[in-house]
């Protein structure tokens, strides 16, 4: 069987190879009647699945659009869509604690091999490198049970490299050209993995949990600074409580510009069913602003 991990230039160049093999072993009329079904913890996973299993597979998100994926707790109704499901696809252990106790062997943690992660910080796929990798994992583990899907994925993960591929240029070129490196972020530790690949200086005002209330403390000394450096804009994110940046925006001036963490959106937000690229072009647009970046 095939393994479906593979870099980029690798999978570009095994396509020829691969769909001749295929060709081989499916009827060139043969349809998938999408009887796998699957589960996706948060909206990461569910997004991924979206273009990763298309025409493959069932998919059906568990953590409800609008909820933190921190400290969730699955209801009855969230476990029973579980039971029906052959595979549970989530992030990591650390994020969601709940999958592997739940989901047992059908639970697949997308986080496998990645080339780039933080023990203390579980947002693994705002690194670009890291969802590539993530993408070939969801596709390797419906692949190692059902051979016959592997065409349909292997042209769904190429479509989503040429995807990011495309984000990483785009990327690299606007902070290459930006006036401030500092993001002073009113929300969770989300964008560390961002921030290192580009050479930002990423401030939080809460930790890991998105849930995590900032202390007084925390906020006198955010505030404090964004005076000092005369900074315009501040970033928060579009699920959590808005209280603290426009009490924080009002006290220093800044304006707020919104950037989204995926792991979970809200439930308008979700009727639209936004994929990972258009989300993190949404990101580079703020950023973009609020950076000054002139590329």
């Amino acid at each position: 069987m095939m393994k479906l991990l593979l870099s980029v230039g690798a999978f570009a160049a095994l396509t020829p190879v691969f769909f001749a093999g295929c060709a081989k072993e499916q009827a060139p009329e043969q349809k998938n009647e999408l009887s796998i079904k699957t589960a996706e913890a948060d909206y990461v996973s569910y997004t991924l699945a979206s273009q990763v299993l298309k025409d493959v597979a069932e998919i059906k998100m568990i953590i409800p659009p609008g909820s933190q994926p921190h400290g969730f707790e699955p209801l009855p109704q969230d476990i029973a869509n579980i039971e029906k499901a052959e595979f549970l696809f989530y992030i990591n252990d650390r994020l969601e604690p709940w999958a592997k106790k739940l989901g047992g062997e059908k639970a697949f943690p997308l986080e496998r091999n990645l080339p780039e992660t933080d023990p203390k910080d579980p947002h693994v796929w705002m690194d670009f490198d890291n969802i590539q990798v993530m993408a070939e994992n969801m596709a390797y583990y419906i692949s190692a049970q059902y051979p016959d899907t592997e065409k349909q994925l292997l042209k769904n993960i190429l479509n989503f490299h040429n995807e990011i591929t495309m984000l990483k240029r785009m990327y690299g070129q606007m902070f290459s050209a930006c006036e401030s490196k500092d993001i002073y972020h009113i929300g969770h530790l989300a964008f560390g993995y961002t921030a290192r690949r580009y050479g930002l200086n990423f401030k939080p005002l809460s930790g890991v949990n998105a849930d995590a209330e900032p202390t007084p403390k925390d906020m006198a000394q955010m505030i404090k600074n964004i005076k000092q450096n005369g900074v315009k804009y501040i970033f928060t994110e579009e699920t959590v409580n808005p209280a603290v940046a426009e009490q924080i925006s009002k006290e220093t001036g800044a304006q707020i510009l919104h950037l989204y963490t995926i792991e979970h959106i809200t439930k308008k937000d979700f009727e639209q069913k936004p994929t990972y690229r258009q989300l993190m072009i949404k990101n580079m647009e703020s950023l973009a602003k609020g950076l000054n970046c002139k590329a």
